[in-house]
């Protein structure tokens, strides 16, 4: 049963830990990260080139994303980057 007394968050309080992020960003090709990601059986939920160099991968899971941040080891670009801005067709 889910606590009733929560108070207003991002969706999250200590009942309920989101964990690290689905999303890594890194230096290698998009090419690049889909070989590795074939390679560990990973699942990608969404790819897309960041305009200061390097590839933005958002991975099925928590557990894949763990398992690929292992796997790109120093190439996984730590902090805040460049994003493209992209308009939804109506």
């Amino acid at each position: 049963m889910m606590p009733t007394n929560i108070p207003a968050t991002n969706g999250h309080d200590s009942w309920s830990t989101p964990g690290p992020s689905r999303a890594i960003n890194v230096t290698l090709a998009r090419a690049d990260v889909e070989t590795l990601c074939t390679k560990h059986r990973t699942r990608i939920s969404g790819i897309e080139i960041l305009p200061g160099g390097g590839t933005r991968v958002v991975m099925m899971n928590g557990d894949d994303a763990a398992i690929m941040r292992r796997a790109f080891g120093k190439s996984v670009i730590a902090g805040v980057v460049k994003r493209e801005h992209w308009l939804r067709a109506r």
